[in-house]
């Protein structure tokens, strides 16, 4: 009787415990993240939020402050006061894992603001003074971007995710080509909390 009611006991503990780590898997349905490549290249402090849906699918949607046009000047940058917001839509193609593996994301960002950078002195001489000139220039980076994306996430854990992406947008509407291109060319590696 009582090995029976210990058997009984177990296979209840077994189920139980089953279920539960069915539960916690499909229960994880958001993920924040953060790019620190951004942040180490162009101290553009990002944050990201992604919905995770049935299919391999998420929407994912983000906010850069302090952002920089494409890494242009990057090391020149002397204030910026652009942020900007960007959603994506991100498709999975992996079969093994939900929201893991290679994706690829159509996306859409708004920008404004305007980047100031510091090209150092030129020398100015006019035949009866000399001086130094500081060299800025200031260009707005508002407007709005359309483009797509590929990467690669990994899962540790269940919980913490690693991704290496890549995307490239073109700027839609007037946009000041004199000095940047319409083309821009971002990189990231995000790491991220699943929950």
């Amino acid at each position: 009787m009582k090995s029976s009611l210990f058997a009984l006991f177990l296979l209840f503990s077994v189920l139980t415990i089953n279920a539960q780590t069915q539960i916690e898997e499909t229960s994880k349905e958001s993920e924040i993240s953060t790019n620190l490549l951004d942040l180490v290249i162009a101290g553009t402090l990002n944050v990201n939020y992604e919905r995770l849906y049935n299919n391999n699918q998420s929407l994912f949607i983000g906010a850069n402050f302090f952002d920089s046009y494409a890494y242009y000047d990057v090391g020149y940058i002397d204030k910026t006061t652009a942020i900007s917001l960007n959603a994506a839509y991100l498709v999975y193609f992996s079969k093994h894992k939900d929201h893991a593996g290679f994706f690829f994301f159509p996306q859409l960002k708004v920008r404004t603001g305007e980047i100031s950078v510091d090209d150092g002195y030129y020398y100015y001489n006019d035949g009866f003074s000399e001086s130094y000139v500081e060299d800025k220039y200031t260009y707005d980076v508002s407007g709005i971007s359309a483009g797509f994306g590929i990467g690669h996430k990994w899962m540790f854990s269940n919980k913490f995710t690693l991704t290496l992406k890549g995307d490239v947008a073109r700027n839609l509407g007037n946009f000041d080509t004199d000095y940047l291109s319409n083309v821009e060319l971002r990189f990231g590696v995000n790491f991220g909390y699943r929950f």
